[in-house]
């Protein structure tokens, strides 16, 4: 180098060089472990799906089905002993899921008019029938899930195994609230770290 002055501004440039290489790789190696996120969506908070909110519902524990033949009163029951708002509905002799029972159901059809729900069957009052059903599948972001809530105006969603229909679980609109705060968290501390980085880069002592 001609000068001392000309030998630390190469220095102090391929010093900034080899740490914008490392935050490459870093960057790399971060998309790299989001492709597993088909196979387990709840690793990286910013991915949340509705898969992620069932894995943190109470929904997962319990025994979310209820038979449409059997009495409101039963469904009641249930929904106040796991502290619950819905239960899905199956159709008579099967475990296929075609109706959800909720406690707006019970209000609105049951208690509001009178009714004994004692001699009440659940089919007299649940949403029935695929059409009327709301549903996700497990892959479907968080965002979706809280979309299709405000939209239809309910506090649960059926979560589909796929394009075929089949429910494999419910959610609450509790449950997605903490998916959504889960992945503000995240946002704000990756966009801290982005923040923090760029300072190191323009200013590396």
């Amino acid at each position: 180098f001609e000068t001392a002055q000309s030998a630390l501004e190469f220095y102090t440039s391929f010093l900034q060089c080899s740490f914008l290489e490392s935050i490459v790789r870093n960057c790399t190696n971060v998309l790299n472990s989001t492709r597993v996120f088909s196979s387990a969506p709840s690793l990286n908070p910013l991915f949340e799906t509705a898969q992620s909110a069932l894995e943190k519902s109470c929904y997962l524990k319990i025994d979310w089905k209820i038979n449409e033949d059997e009495l409101v009163s039963e469904a009641v029951k249930r929904m106040v002993a796991h502290d619950i708002g819905a239960l899905a509905v199956t159709q008579t002799g099967t475990d296929h899921v075609n109706g959800v029972i909720t406690e707006r159901d019970y209000l609105n059809k049951v208690a509001f008019l009178n009714r004994d729900p004692t001699k009440t069957k659940i089919s007299e009052i649940c949403t029935s029938g695929q059409a009327n059903l709301v549903s996700v599948t497990r892959t479907n972001p968080i965002d979706r899930c809280m979309e299709k809530m405000l939209m239809r105006g309910i506090r649960h969603l059926l979560i589909r195994e796929g394009e075929d229909r089949t429910v494999v679980g419910m959610i609450s609109v509790k449950d997605i609230v903490k998916c959504a705060h889960e992945k503000h968290l995240a946002k704000v501390a990756a966009l801290e770290e982005a923040i923090t980085t760029q300072q190191l880069v323009n200013n590396p002592y």
